[in-house]
C-alpha cells in the first residue's frame, strides 16, 4: 500500500471534506468569493473515505460532527488539494474554533491502494451537541445549501493573497 506524503513546500497539507464544504458551490465560495466558480475548484477535490470515523449531525446545526468511532466505520468525503495557505486559512477559519485539526490517512476512491496524509477537522465541542443521527449531504443541498449561499454572499473569508 503507498502511502502519499505531501513534499515540504508551500504548499499545504491536503484536507478531507466531509460535510458542508462537499457541496461544490459552498467551497467554491470559501476558497474564490464566488459560489458560481465551481469549475475553478472541482479539479483540487478527488473522491475519498476514511475509515475509524463516524459522521453524525448535530443537534440544531445544518453542519456535521466527525467524531473517532469503531475500525470498521467509513466515511466518505473529498480530498481537497488546497493549491496555497491562503486557501488553507481561508478553511481552516471558515470551520471555526469547534473544530481541531487532526492528521489521518485517507484512500482515494478509485486509485487501490493509494494512501493520503491529510488533515480532518474533527469534532471538539460537547459531546452532548452530537445527535446518534448520521448527517446527510443530499438533504443540506436540498434544504440549506441556498440559504447559505444567500447568507454568505457579498463576504469572502480572508487569507494571505501572497502566496494566492
Amino acid at each position: 500500500m503507498a502511502i502519499t506524503r505531501p513534499e515540504p513546500s508551500a504548499t499545504p497539507r491536503p484536507l478531507f471534506l466531509y460535510g458542508t464544504l462537499r457541496a461544490m458551490p459552498l467551497l467554491a465560495w470559501a476558497l474564490t468569493g464566488d459560489s458560481q466558480k465551481t469549475d475553478a475548484v472541482a479539479p483540487l477535490v478527488k473522491p475519498a473515505e476514511l475509515k475509524g470515523y463516524a459522521r453524525f449531525s448535530l443537534l440544531g446545526k445544518d453542519y456535521p460532527a466527525l467524531i473517532k468511532h469503531n475500525e470498521t466505520s467509513i466515511v466518505d468525503g473529498l480530498l481537497l488539494c488546497p493549491q496555497n495557505k491562503s486557501q488553507r486559512r481561508k478553511l481552516d477559519d471558515f470551520e471555526g474554533e469547534a473544530y481541531t485539526v487532526t492528521p489521518v490517512q485517507v484512500a482515494v476512491v478509485g486509485e487501490e491502494g493509494q494512501m493520503v496524509e491529510a488533515d480532518i477537522y474533527l469534532w471538539n465541542g460537547e459531546r452532548d451537541a452530537v445527535s446518534a443521527d448520521c448527517w446527510d449531504l443530499d438533504i443540506f443541498i436540498k434544504e440549506r445549501l441556498d440559504d447559505w449561499i444567500e447568507l454568505f454572499g457579498g463576504m469572502q473569508l480572508v487569507g494571505d493573497d501572497e502566496d494566492a
